[in-house]
């Protein structure tokens, strides 16, 4: 390693295996730890790292999605309310567009 300031060049030496390890001071600085996930891209010739936006997927169980569909439907009274706000006719229904 060269120098340990923010903004300056360190040496870093890539295993038989193609990997790097990143310095405990940087890993500190950009608050990375034990899995954290990183994306590489090669810009001008050099790499850059940029720490991922990792969100979280859950799988649902068809029984699950019956019960949160079941939930999200709206009373006929109140769809009547909202039929009329955007006025559509009772009978009116979306026609789905091909494709």
């Amino acid at each position: 390693m060269t120098s340990r300031a923010a903004g300056t060049s360190t040496t870093l030496v890539v295993s038989p295996r193609g990997q790097i390890t990143l310095p405990k001071p940087l890993r500190a600085r950009l608050r990375l730890s034990a899995g954290s996930v990183l994306l590489v891209r090669e810009e001008a010739g050099k790499i850059v790292l940029d720490p991922a936006a990792v969100t979280p997927v859950t799988l649902y169980s068809d029984e699950e999605i019956a019960r949160l569909v079941a939930a999200d439907r709206v009373a006929s009274r109140e769809r009547g309310t909202l039929r009329r706000r955007w006025g559509l006719k009772a009978g009116a229904r979306r026609r789905r567009a091909r494709g």
